[in-house]
């Protein structure tokens, strides 16, 4: 089982906590491997890993924004968990996330597709079905997250 535990700051950009394997093991740079599809020099794929809730990845660029995890081995995959706040969002907050998965980078097949209203708190995304607790899904070498759609704020001066 793999439950990912994801922050979005207030401007938006999503950071992932925590991640657990079924194989009782935390995560290390030597089971996976992490890359985003672009970033601020200031919040790269390292502000994904770290423990601080006040870092986070911010893209930097034309869509799509990424988040790739790649494995050494296959892993069930059965749960998102996303924190996400409409209301202290400055600028862009998602509205709509794909979940990715596959054999590699260039196999990947979308297994999940969520649409968020105005998101605050956190957001539950099971991959296998109504209880990820009792579900499993499939076993993939590669993870996708993208933030395909978003929530634009305009302020006036």
């Amino acid at each position: 089982m793999i439950l990912a535990v994801l922050f979005a700051n207030s401007e938006g950009n999503i950071r992932i906590e925590k991640m657990i394997p079924s194989y009782s093991q935390p995560l290390t740079p030597h089971r996976e491997a992490w890359s985003v599809s672009s970033c601020k020099p200031r919040n790269s794929v390292a502000s994904l890993r770290d423990d601080s809730l006040d870092t986070y990845w911010q893209s930097d660029g034309a869509q799509p924004h990424l988040v790739n995890i790649q494995f050494q081995k296959k892993v069930q995959l059965q749960l998102v968990v996303l924190y996400v706040d409409f209301k202290l969002d400055e600028s862009y907050t998602p509205s709509k996330i794909s979940i990715r998965a596959g054999d590699g980078f260039h196999n990947l097949k979308e297994i999940k597709t969520v649409d968020l209203l105005k998101p605050v708190g956190w957001v539950h995304i099971s991959l296998s079905g109504a209880d990820p607790r009792t579900e499993t899904s499939e076993s993939e070498f590669s993870l996708d997250f993208d933030k395909l759609r978003y929530y634009v704020k305009v302020q006036e001066y």
